[in-house]
């Protein structure tokens, strides 16, 4: 259904380069983090069914897999990955920021 959807969310530079300028002023420590293989620990929320990797099964078309978590490459991964992020996130006390939708504070 929303195969052709995609969802990247990215913080906006000028938001990024505000946000250095004002920890810099005010002394603060900036972190940055980077979670290797992120796309792969999305939950995927609707039905999503794939051609079995060539290998494993003989090329007969009465199999499919169905995914339960997402796969690099796949146009639903970002989306899925970013609502597990938000929903972690938020349990820690963070909130999105009005004024970009990738940044939480």
């Amino acid at each position: 259904m929303d195969y052709e959807e995609t969802f990247a969310p990215v913080a906006k530079m000028t938001i990024i380069h505000t946000l250095i300028v004002v920890a810099s002023i005010r002394q603060w420590h900036i972190s940055q983090l980077d979670v290797k293989n992120a796309l792969l620990n999305g939950d995927l929320q609707k039905e999503v069914y794939m051609a079995p990797p060539s290998p494993s099964v003989s090329h007969d078309s009465r199999y499919v897999c169905k995914l339960k978590k997402a796969l690099y490459g796949l146009k639903q991964a970002p989306r899925a990955w970013f609502e597990k992020f938000s929903i972690v996130i938020s349990s820690l006390g963070f909130v999105f920021s009005s004024h970009d939708f990738a940044i939480f504070y």
